[in-house]
């Protein structure tokens, strides 16, 4: 917290925590020997409490301002109030979640992963991709199998016979017809699709440093709506830009960092943030394959996860500016 100004009246100090209150800035009111203090919560909401702490000193007096004084005696109860303690089913609970074993502290994640890893391994044709070896061994290739098109968004073409043909091929987008087979896990499987080694390993790494520290800091229901909304959202937009046939689980990783990047900033209090060499580097990414110089790229799900990432982890500040406006 940061000292924003002292007044010697409460009166003054409750009207000034009041106006800023009113306008969205997080403020706490302590009283000293000779005066009242009123502290800034929120670091990044300093230059906007400057300005609104030089309008209250040049007319103090002012209506608008006056009308908050409401708003800053309810914030001052607020502090007053007695914690909330936490109830034995909670903190059972929390002791659970920091116990360190994996299916209590961080499960949806490890069957992300692990559903991943299992498709990878039942729908490849480890044969073909066995001849060429390293980490850009095709995976996800075996024509015969049941299972893989019934993973993709659309049900793809009867034929098709190699790697080539499973990304981009054109078709026309048909999310009415998945709904109205009932078929509605399509708008999330495309996610456990993975066409190379590099390409499921470079997903999974994310998955597993980022994801695993979101679901422990947010808990395991916040955390699987976020996965979930990125997915759906990424591969209904790659499904228009480019056709049905593509895979991956980059556009909620990138839906992950931008969630991540916009918590650190406006709601640092969660626990969660993004240095800013990394976000940089993801940036600098998301844009390379843009360039197309990493081959085909589901560009859209990557963009379209990132931005859904941004407006979640922002939501918060979102509303309290549209509550004040």
């Amino acid at each position: 917290m940061r000292e924003l100004h002292q007044l010697d009246q409460q009166q003054d100090a409750v009207r000034l925590a009041g106006w800023l209150a009113r306008n969205s800035i997080r403020v706490r009111l302590e009283q000293e020997e000779n005066c009242w203090v009123v502290w800034l919560v929120d670091d990044a909401q300093r230059e906007t409490a400057r300005q609104l702490l030089q309008q209250f000193l040049t007319n103090p007096q002012a209506a608008r301002i006056s009308a908050a004084e409401v708003d800053g005696l309810k914030l001052l109860k607020q502090q007053d109030a007695p914690e909330p303690t936490l109830n034995t089913n909670a903190a059972r609970r929390l002791k659970r979640r920091w116990s360190g074993v994996w299916y209590l502290t961080f499960p949806a994640t490890f069957l992300l992963i692990g559903l991943s890893i299992l498709v990878v391994a039942v729908t490849t044709d480890w044969r073909a991709s066995l001849q060429q070896c390293g980490l850009f061994m095709p995976t996800c290739n075996d024509v015969q199998s049941r299972l893989l098109p019934k993973l993709f968004i659309q049900t793809p073409p009867d034929q098709y016979t190699d790697i080539e043909l499973l990304l981009f091929n054109p078709m026309l987008p048909n999310p009415g017809g998945v709904l109205r087979r009932g078929e509605l896990w399509r708008f999330v499987s495309p996610i456990f699709l993975h066409f190379g080694v590099l390409h499921i390993l470079f997903n999974m790494q994310w998955m597993w440093g980022l994801g695993r520290w979101i679901e422990f800091t947010r808990g395991t229901p916040r955390y699987v709506s976020l996965v979930l909304i990125t997915a759906v959202i990424s591969n209904l937009s790659q499904l228009y830009w480019s056709g049905p046939l593509f895979g991956g689980m980059s556009g909620v990783v990138f839906g992950l960092i931008g969630y991540t990047w916009m918590k650190g900033r406006t709601a640092p209090e969660d626990g969660i943030g993004l240095p800013q060499d990394q976000i940089v580097y993801s940036i600098f990414f998301l844009l390379i394959c843009m360039t197309g110089a990493l081959g085909p790229i589901a560009n859209a799900a990557h963009l379209s996860g990132f931005a859904v990432g941004i407006v979640l982890g922002m939501r918060k500040k979102l509303w309290r500016r549209l509550r004040g406006f």
